[in-house]
């Protein structure tokens, strides 16, 4: 069975509405790519902590809109064993707000796209070259219309 752990790690209350949509959305992302029987962790933050955590992984002393933390690193993966822990997503809800309004989007698509982003990246995918960025993009685009066929994709920045 899917597990799904999420964290809110920001000091106002928790928006019990957006994290239902992030735990429903991340759970049939899991079931659409295989990963039923895997555990992810999933991180809701603000740009002060998600900062912090972009400084001491990556070396960047900014906030950033999400960031992933795969358990397995390499190939790109469609499944693993009975209830190994798939990753972590972590998306700072004050970053995605600022690029919704930019993108002219929902809030609730904003944060879908950004949970779909990140977990491509847990299945191994980058967008540091041309060829990788369309075979995530491609991915991306496969999983959005699984998960959320009627959401309006922000422009992609890679």
């Amino acid at each position: 069975m899917t597990e799904i752990d999420l964290l809110w790690d920001r000091d106002d209350a928790p928006n019990e509405a957006l994290s239902q949509l992030v735990e429903e959305r991340a759970r049939s992302l899991m079931e659409a790519s295989g990963c039923g029987d895997r555990e992810l962790s999933l991180v809701l933050t603000d740009d002060p902590r998600i900062a912090v955590t972009n400084e001491t992984w990556r070396g960047v002393s900014s906030p950033t809109d999400v960031l992933s933390f795969p358990m397995d690193e390499g190939e790109v993966l469609s499944s693993g064993g009975a209830q190994d822990p798939l990753g972590d997503v972590m998306i700072s809800l004050d970053t995605a707000g600022r690029q919704a309004l930019e993108h002219g989007l929902t809030m609730e698509e904003e944060v879908t796209f950004l949970l779909v982003h990140g977990f491509c990246h847990l299945l191994g995918h980058d967008h540091a070259e041309p060829e990788e960025a369309a075979r995530m993009r491609a991915e991306e685009d496969r999983l959005l219309a699984l998960v959320a066929p009627d959401l309006r994709r922000p422009p992609t920045p890679y």
